[in-house]
């Protein structure tokens, strides 16, 4: 928040409620993240997982269980979308060959459709599957707690996606 507030043009800051509730390790005084450089919290060589917001850190548990199969994933999270970091997306694509999206947003016009489309158009010729989109279906959110459970991807979900990606 500090870099959008430091900086001098317009910046929209949105943050997930649901990681009101997670806890981690902060350094005690002020720090900045800047803009357009992604984070990458797990490296491996078999498929890259590009993933936003609180799916981080579902993704990172879905590529933990699979560790024990032999799959290592690049896990990138890219903490600002404009500018998005498309350097490091598309050099862990073009090393990995493979490309696992996930966002709580549905798939039309949201972050999965545009990183899926920017490895098609700049790193076509290395991708060895086609990319997976992992993210909410085309609908409404539901009200209901335990439908919007159902509604927003799972480390299942990711695992799953992650695995047809290497068959």
């Amino acid at each position: 928040m500090l870099t959008a507030i430091r900086d001098d043009d317009p910046v929209l800051f949105f943050e997930p409620k649901a990681l009101y509730q997670e806890a981690c390790e902060v350094p005690d005084e002020a720090y900045t993240i800047p803009f357009g450089e992604a984070a990458m919290p797990r490296e491996g060589d078999d498929v890259t997982v590009v993933a936003f917001g609180q799916m981080v850190g579902k993704a990172a548990a879905a590529i933990d269980s699979l560790e024990e199969s032999g799959i290592s994933c690049d896990l990138i999270d890219p903490r600002t979308t404009s500018p998005l970091d498309e350097e490091t997306i598309l050099e862990s694509v073009q090393a990995t060959g493979r490309l696992v999206v996930v966002d709580e947003s549905p798939p039309r016009c949201g972050l999965t459709a545009d990183i899926a489309a920017l490895a098609a158009s700049k790193a076509f010729h290395s991708l060895k599957a086609p990319v997976m989109q992992v993210c909410a279906p085309h609908s409404p959110v539901p009200f209901s707690p335990e439908l919007e459970a159902a509604y927003l991807p799972s480390v299942e979900k990711i695992a799953a996606a992650i695995k047809e990606t290497r068959a």
